[in-house]
């Protein structure tokens, strides 16, 4: 799945663009708006909107000598467009859900790079650092078979292959030291999923 576009893995039209860049708020906007906002041409956008508007998803209103459209949140397909635009923030909490219920707990996961920012593509890794506490042992059976069905679950949930970067808890003063480049990608986008906060280990900012 495209985490920057997954909407692109439904419908890869003009259409889906500009549903979804209607649906991220609440605002009217006009067709010249969209454009910029989809990345798309503003013919293409303006013949979008007509179809959108003639199946009753979009609304349109006249201001002036312009249009000003919006998307029609009663419509019966409005949730499916606002799951698509959620989409991102949909798979943070599935991910914060299926780690918070593992049997032996983690001292910390995140989700980092490309993912965390809405970028990617459909053959982007989901990167995830997932740091284990010093008493339980790497080969330990449960922790193994949970990392396990994470990378299963992810693959499920978005047809992308999970990047797990696993430490230890008893490495990080050391590696927070070093400043591999993993660690440097987790502090400038990484999203908490489980465990301690990253602010709190790693010490960033008040």
């Amino acid at each position: 799945m495209d985490l920057s576009r997954p909407f692109a893995s439904v419908s890869p039209g003009v259409e889906a663009d500009v549903l979804v860049s209607l649906a991220g708020s609440t605002a009217q906007r006009t067709g010249r708006e969209l454009a910029r906002l989809s990345g798309r041409s503003v013919t293409g956008v303006q013949h979008a909107l007509d179809r959108l508007v003639d199946e009753g998803l979009v609304h349109r209103a006249q201001a002036g000598r312009s249009f000003l459209y919006s998307l029609n949140r009663e419509h019966l397909l409005a949730p499916a467009v606002e799951v698509m635009a959620g989409a991102r923030w949909g798979l943070v909490e599935r991910l914060r859900e299926l780690i918070g219920g593992w049997k032996t707990p983690t001292f910390h996961a995140s989700l980092f790079g490309s993912a965390a920012r809405g970028e990617g593509n459909p053959r982007s890794d989901i990167d995830l650092l997932v740091v284990r506490r010093t008493e339980i042992d790497p080969e330990n059976g449960d922790w193994r078979r949970q990392l396990d069905e994470l990378a299963e679950h992810v693959w499920l949930w978005t047809g992308n292959h999970a990047g797990v970067v696993e430490l230890s808890e008893a490495n990080l003063p050391r590696l927070l030291e070093e400043r591999p480049p993993a660690l440097e990608a987790v502090e400038q986008d990484g999203i908490d999923l489980a465990g301690v906060p990253l602010r709190k280990w790693m010490k960033i900012g008040p």
